[in-house]
């Protein structure tokens, strides 16, 4: 075979040109072996389940903010909840505790309250603890992680401190004094209560002091002092200091008497004389209610 006729054959078979050197005849329109089909895409099935959003929006309110947290950990959408003022929510806390008509209704009414987000992160509800006939209202200012646990105001290692203050007076828990907070869940990482967590709760904290009608009250450390009389002073100024405390919905005044908190007696042993000063003076203060 020639040259000539070598390389024209290699140029029909290298360029497909079977035809040319085969009898059969091609069908240049059919896919040939060696090019794949192109892959068949399948439509997605349309349903009416709403997309998964695996993002926080970003908040600009503390309160809003754990809010939403809590929501998203309880898988409850948000776009369910509807949107409350802080006015509407303390208008809310404010008829739940004028209906309660004793000391089991008002913690029934408190347990049943959810306008507080501190709630939907909190183990238990913590109201109160010790004798409802008594005539000393001791209130502290938020539960920490045992009180969260036990559902129990002061039952952690300040509450154990705040015990033996009253035993050295003679007074127990149990039969001489009954004890509660300004906050009722427990504030994430034990910090302090913000000033919107503390309207939201005040009026159930009020109603307890209408419906318990003590001789005095003990307002345990700075928090509880500044949310039951409003006085942001510093605490070393009005500890050891018996003041009246009349709001409208008293009939009568109350004593106040500010001590401070067990914790910082823990930190501060210093000031521990201090203390025992101020417990002598609530022991005679006592002793002329008698």
């Amino acid at each position: 075979m020639s040259k000539d006729i070598t390389e024209a054959l290699r140029f029909y078979l290298d360029n497909n040109l079977d035809e040319v050197v085969s009898e059969n005849p091609q069908n240049y329109f059919a896919e040939k072996d060696s090019i794949k089909k192109p892959i068949e895409v399948k439509k997605p099935v349309v349903t009416n389940t709403p997309p998964i959003q695996n993002f926080v929006r970003p908040q600009f309110s503390t309160s809003e903010a754990l809010s939403t947290l809590a929501k998203k950990s309880l898988q409850i959408p948000a776009s369910d909840q509807k949107f409350q003022s802080l006015n509407e929510i303390v208008a809310k806390a404010k008829k739940a505790a004028d209906a309660a008509q004793n000391l089991a209704e008002l913690r029934k009414a408190v347990e049943n309250f959810d306008g507080c987000n501190l709630k939907k992160m909190a183990t238990n509800t913590v109201f109160s603890d010790g004798s409802s006939n008594s005539k000393i209202m001791v209130i502290g200012e938020a539960p920490g992680n045992h009180e969260d646990l036990q559902g129990i105001p002061f039952c952690g290692d300040s509450g154990k401190v705040l015990d033996d203050m009253f035993r050295a007076i003679d007074m127990t828990r149990k039969e001489n004094f009954y004890i509660t907070n300004v906050i009722f869940w427990r504030p994430p990482g034990n910090r302090r209560p913000t000033d919107e967590e503390l309207a939201i709760c005040r009026p159930f904290v009020e109603r307890n002091i209408q419906l318990l009608n003590p001789e005095v009250l003990v307002l345990v450390g700075a928090t509880s002092m500044a949310a039951v009389l409003g006085i942001h002073d510093p605490i070393g100024q009005v500890r050891g200091k018996f003041m009246d405390y009349a709001p409208k919905f008293l009939s009568r005044p109350i004593k106040s008497f500010t001590i401070f908190h067990p914790s910082y007696l823990m930190r501060q042993s210093s000031k521990k004389k201090v203390a025992w000063l101020d417990m002598l003076a609530l022991e005679e203060f006592l002793k002329t209610k008698k």
